[in-house]
């Protein structure tokens, strides 16, 4: 039906490119990830095995990045040239940091975790799907019950005009009240709603008894797919057109996809460390549960420095205007994506799960004389088959 748009584009330039974006873009997303479930699903109830995933190498993906977006800056600047390659472009964008996350992460733990259950591709592409649309539902659902019901309560009783009209009646809010309710929906309610949603797929995957690091390496999943979704909607803005050909289609269209990628990078971490936190609280493993606030405390920095950056364009727009706080915003940007990036680096060679699959102890294919949660020699497959009787029975 998004299709069907494309038989009445606009002449104008710059809205015909928009008017492609969003129909064929969304097309790519949504038939993708559609497409995707109902193949899993299928599968699964059809009894079939999902096969072993091997991860790959991101650095292709990487590579491709910067190319993408020189490409798609150079259509933004000529939006009558090549408009039909944008959307595929504008996915790429959208999509590769969050992939390359998830495949990151997903390769390292398994290179670090070689004695858990292998990984396969239904579970590392339902992670992702799960994020990308389970979680973002709801969160999405909870984030907008808060923002219209305090928006309508601060408007009644600090501002003017209809509570319900919140696009008029948020800024003639005092700013100090602006600044709360701006605050409260991006860096309080919304990492709060959107962590535990993300995390919770460690509940949904009970039945795969996941240890410390895989649940880790699910939240991963479930941030990325939570991303994915996310930046792709915000690099549309479909609510108000003229905005969007502003803000998402404008001359610094190239700096927008480089601060989603650095969001890919936050989500990721944050709902790594909030699905650890979850894990420690079903499995009472006390140490892991703080996880979860260290999940809400990565992402509510995020938006807080976001806001700090662009705070006079938020809800209320009372946010600051200032070029010193400015620059310091987008310094903390840097280090905080920085320090995401090596957490996810990291964070899968640090955890161990806590014991190996039970057919590797029935088999006794273990590394000798090594703890369980210690890394295993270089083949660890053929570790007892050449090991001695001795080593064996010691």
């Amino acid at each position: 039906m998004l299709l069907l748009a494309l038989g009445g584009l606009s002449d104008e330039p710059r809205q015909r490119l928009f008017e492609i974006n969003v129909a064929v873009g969304s097309s790519i997303t949504l038939l993708t990830l559609g497409t995707l479930i109902v193949w899993q699903a299928a599968s699964a109830l059809g009894g079939a095995m999902s096969g072993v995933m091997r991860p790959w190498l991101p650095w292709p993906f990487l590579a491709a990045f910067p190319v993408l977006v020189i490409l798609g800056q150079l259509v933004v600047e000529h939006p009558a040239s090549l408009p039909w390659l944008f959307p595929f472009m504008n996915v790429g964008i959208v999509a590769i940091p969050s992939l390359v996350a998830a495949m990151t992460v997903a390769r390292r733990y398994a290179l670090v975790n070689p004695f858990s259950w292998p990984m396969s591709w239904r579970e590392w592409t339902g992670g992702i799907i799960y994020g990308a649309i389970g979680a973002i539902s709801v969160a999405a659902l909870i984030n907008t019950v808060y923002l219209i019901a305090m928006g309508a309560f601060l408007i009644s009783r600090f501002g003017a005009g209809d509570a319900t009209d919140l696009e008029y009646g948020l800024p003639t809010l005092p700013r100090g009240w602006g600044i709360f309710f701006d605050v409260s929906v991006l860096s309080i309610v919304a990492p709060i709603n959107e962590e535990f949603w993300k995390g919770m797929l460690v509940a949904l995957f009970f039945f795969r008894r996941g240890g410390a690091a895989r649940c880790f390496c699910w939240g991963v999943l479930a941030g990325s797919g939570f991303n994915l979704i996310e930046t792709f909607q915000n690099s549309l803005s479909v609510v108000s057109p003229e905005v969007a050909a502003d803000q998402t289609l404008g001359s610094q269209w190239w700096l927008f996809a480089l601060a989603r990628a650095g969001a890919g990078t936050m989500h990721a971490c944050a709902t790594g460390f909030s699905a650890l936190g979850i894990y420690g609280l079903l499995r009472h493993r006390w140490r892991f549960a703080p996880g979860y606030l260290a999940g809400i405390f990565i992402h509510g920095s995020w938006n807080f420095l976001v806001y700090v950056n662009q705070g006079d364009v938020y809800f209320s727009k009372a946010g600051p205007d200032s070029n010193t706080l400015d620059a310091l915003s987008v310094a903390g940007l840097i280090m905080l994506f920085l320090s995401a990036a090596l957490l996810l680096w990291e964070m899968p060679k640090r955890l161990r799960d806590e014991a190996p699959a039970p057919i590797y102890q029935l088999l006794r294919m273990l590394p000798a004389n090594a703890p369980l949660n210690l890394s295993p020699p270089e083949n660890p497959l053929l570790a007892h088959t050449h090991g001695s009787q001795s080593r064996a029975r010691q």
